[in-house]
């Protein structure tokens, strides 16, 4: 059974949706969330995923990760907030935020896939975002501005403008955020995990 989004393709948005729902093994359209990718006259493409049943879901998550604090010898505050098709959960902790978001967030981003997988054991229908102090939102918030002003200036220069090192999910930050931004492209360069995000002058179509 899929749980996590997916995309799907029918002849109209009618059977796109009916397909959205087998591929998710639900009954009805209310148990699922769905964005158009595109409809015309070649058919329907919809990006689909669960909706997110709360407030049950969220008392399973704040209860799983008090758990998991608890066995690291700390306690704090667990803040969950929906966000479209995902929870975001932003921890505080009476004395380990550094230690759990680590340098330039690497911990972080072993907590996100840790705690994933321990909610995902419980319900692997539910997205989250794991968030240490806000440290994420903040980091994504500064990357978007950034990203946003070196495509302009890669645009009237010409020059590539390469980013420091970054983990996935802040990667995809900076590809978003110049998505829409004619005249340039991004690519990734590295061999681990942590690998940089280039921003580069479009290729001219010949």
């Amino acid at each position: 059974m899929v749980n996590h989004e997916t995309e799907v393709e029918a002849e109209s948005m009618e059977k796109a949706i009916r397909k959205g729902l087998e591929e998710l093994g639900l009954q009805s359209k209310d148990e699922m969330e769905w964005e158009v990718v595109y409809e015309g006259e070649e058919g329907a493409k919809l990006r689909v995923k669960r909706k997110i049943s709360e407030p049950q879901s969220v008392k399973m998550v704040e209860e799983e990760i008090n758990t998991f604090l608890g066995k690291l010898g700390t306690s704090g505050k667990v803040e969950v907030e929906s966000e479209r098709d995902r929870l975001y959960i932003n921890i505080k902790t009476q004395d380990m935020d550094g230690l759990l978001i680590g340098k330039s967030g690497r911990n972080l981003e072993s907590l996100q896939h840790l705690l994933s997988r321990i909610i995902h054991n419980k319900d692997n229908s539910i997205d989250l975002t794991i968030d240490v102090a806000g440290y994420r939102k903040k980091k994504e918030h500064t990357l978007r501005v950034r990203a946003r002003a070196f495509a302009e200036e890669v645009k009237r220069s010409g020059r590539e403008f390469i980013f420091e090192p970054l983990p996935p999910s802040l990667r995809r930050t900076v590809h978003l955020a110049v998505s829409d931004i004619e005249g340039v492209r991004t690519y990734t360069i590295g061999e681990t995990d942590i690998k940089k995000v280039v921003i580069s002058p479009a290729k001219k179509k010949k």
